[in-house]
């Protein structure tokens, strides 16, 4: 028997299954599905959670003063808009009834309308998402800025002690707008599996104080 002939092939075999083995590996490596990142839920957007809140009067100093108002906020349903699942959130807004109802979605760690403007997110505390100015004629009105601050700021609300973070609007006043200060301010604070927390309500540029709701009670699905 030639036994150079037998050992030959047995050879290139072994040596074809080690390739193999090894090419084997090295696809199921490149292969591996990436864990998912899970962001924060700051938004709690899901059909059926609602929050109740009451109204506090607030003056330039911002001491809170409770009224005898309370509103109810919720998700009313998921609808599709431009391919996507958005959410129909109604919040009361007594100064401008048009804007009670609001389209939202989670996109990662942001929170955003149908037309892509940014209302809150867990992690951006340096990016201004918006900055527009608003004019009368030749004259300017105000600058509004939006972006996140506050970052894990403790506030008491009648519902108990929340850690939040702030969506703040910031209107830089010119002329006689700026008659009871130049920067204005509206912050929506958001806790953590909470929702929102408080939210400054639209003001009159002709008054000092304005109206603030404050979280009572909650429930979420």
């Amino acid at each position: 028997m030639n036994y150079k002939k037998i050992a030959l092939p047995l050879l290139a075999i072994s040596f074809a299954s080690l390739v193999i083995s090894s090419c084997k590996d090295d696809d199921d490596d490149n292969n591996t599905t990436p864990t998912p990142i899970v962001y924060d839920n700051y938004s709690q957007l899901k059909v059926g959670n609602y929050w109740i809140y009451q109204q506090y009067e607030v003056d330039s100093l911002g001491n809170g003063n409770p009224t005898s108002v309370y509103d109810s906020c919720y998700v009313e349903k998921d609808t599709l808009i431009n391919n996507k699942i958005y959410f129909k959130v109604y919040r009361p807004q007594p100064a401008s009834p048009q804007f009670d109802f609001v389209y939202l979605r989670d996109s990662l760690h942001y929170t955003v309308d149908p037309g892509g403007r940014i209302v809150f997110s867990s992690l951006d505390f340096g990016t201004v998402f918006y900055d527009h100015y608003m004019f009368s004629g030749p004259d300017t009105i105000y600058r509004l800025t939006e972006k996140m601050a506050d970052y894990n700021l403790v506030v008491a609300t009648p519902g108990g002690n929340f850690t939040t973070s702030n969506f703040k609007k910031n209107y830089q006043m010119f002329g006689n707008m700026a008659y009871y200060g130049v920067n204005r301010v509206m912050n929506t604070r958001y806790a953590k599996n909470v929702g929102m927390v408080t939210e400054t309500l639209l003001f009159f540029t002709t008054q000092t104080t304005y109206k603030e709701r404050r979280l009572v009670s909650y429930h979420l699905n």
